[in-house]
């Protein structure tokens, strides 16, 4: 089993080393030849890395079209709707329904039911 294991890492680490001979001077010319590589310098034994070229590589394409002319996300428009149209209680609506129990009780004001008709 253990033979079987380093066997199967020999040959990945193989197969690893040959892809790079063979692809890794292709993958790096192309990088030089566009001058998208960042330099990366070695003064007394300290490697000197330039942060912004590593920046500018990490960051997002940049985008043609302007957020004004973008259409808003779903969740965009969800929070600019008011509040009524998304069913959240504010205050004032709360005070009218509840009348004068409203701090009160949690029950809210009604009307007192009407009497009851007399019959003959």
């Amino acid at each position: 089993m253990v033979q079987n294991i380093s066997r199967r890492g020999c040959a990945v680490l193989a197969c690893a080393a040959l892809w790079l001979g063979l692809y890794g001077p292709a993958a790096r010319a192309g990088d030089a030849a566009d001058g998208s590589g960042c330099i990366e310098l070695e003064v007394n034994g300290e490697r000197i890395r330039d942060y912004a070229c590593m920046s500018r590589m990490l960051a997002p394409p940049a985008t043609t079209a302007t957020p004004a002319t973008t259409a808003p996300m779903a969740a965009e428009q969800r929070v600019r709707q008011p509040p009524s149209a998304l069913g959240l209680a504010n205050r004032a609506a709360t005070q009218q329904r509840m009348g004068t129990s409203f701090g009160v009780s949690t029950q809210p004001q009604r009307p007192a039911p009407p009497p009851a008709p007399v019959r003959p």
